[in-house]
């Protein structure tokens, strides 16, 4: 089952689906209801935090079980481009979400788990026996949620291809060096080193963050004469915000700002 935590600004969402947390249909509607609600709630959320209650397993990617009986039914083709647009739609849903998100990388990372996790504004890894990997090619599959495309924006289309070609799955410090994952966190301190992080963003201008991240993510895939006209109209945006006008006056008065994300 999906468990959803709220902790102050911060929400968690614990995967817990044993024995290996693998995707299918209705674990991907349970998850696009719970980013949907969450997004309906964004006005008092500052962070979001992904991660895992099984031990060792992140999410572990698609449901081999499903996808045997897909290949033992008559619409193989019709049932995998559904089960992967239902997948892709809800990681993007993750990506849209207007604050940040954190993956708290517990465990084994692979195919859909670490598109997921790609999907977030930050990955935070445990040091310990797990590995992250896009592993498809070796089924004669590709990775198709999203991965071939947020991966290679982040780390370079050599890298991406290294990796995915090859079917490399990286330790942590593997992951780190080319940039998959941003932090890694000594064993046992994963959650405590996520939820810390989370905890700054509860001081910030939550309008700012988000103007801030669409800018960066969708400003990503345009030209640079666009991205600057979308910079503009974010900053556009938040000058007629209560939050500009208290961080500036706070600067002048030289205090600390109050923001209350309006």
């Amino acid at each position: 089952m999906l468990e959803v935590e709220d902790r102050g600004t911060t929400r968690l969402i614990y995967f817990n689906y044993p024995p290996a947390n693998g995707l299918n249909l209705e674990i991907v509607a349970e998850l696009t209801e719970a980013i949907e609600r969450l997004a309906a709630e964004a006005d008092g959320i500052r962070c979001l935090i992904l991660t895992s209650r099984l031990q060792g397993i992140f999410v572990a990617g698609a449901d081999i079980k499903m996808i045997k009986r897909y290949m033992e039914g008559p619409n193989l083709v019709d049932d995998m481009l559904h089960f992967n647009t239902q997948l892709q739609q809800m990681i993007n849903q993750i990506e849209a979400l207007p604050f940040p998100v954190i993956a708290a990388i517990n465990g084994h990372a692979m195919g859909g788990g670490l598109e997921m996790a790609l999907a977030c504004d930050f990955r935070f890894m445990e040091h310990n026996s797990a590995r992250v990997g896009l592993p498809e090619v070796t089924l004669g599959l590709l990775p198709g949620a999203g991965g071939t495309q947020r991966l290679s924006r982040l780390i370079g289309k050599a890298r991406a291809k290294e990796i995915i070609y090859n079917s490399l799955l990286l330790d942590a410090k593997e992951a780190l060096h080319l940039g998959v994952v941003d932090r890694i966190c000594p064993a046992g301190s994963l959650m405590e080193e996520c939820l810390g992080y989370a905890d700054q963003f509860s001081e910030r201008a939550s309008i700012a963050v988000s103007v801030v991240k669409t800018c960066i993510d969708r400003g990503s895939d345009m030209a640079m004469e666009e991205g600057l006209r979308k910079e503009m109209d974010g900053l556009k945006r938040l000058l007629g915000t209560s939050d500009a006008i208290e961080g500036v006056t706070a600067f002048v008065e030289k205090r600390q700002p109050r923001f209350l994300g309006k």
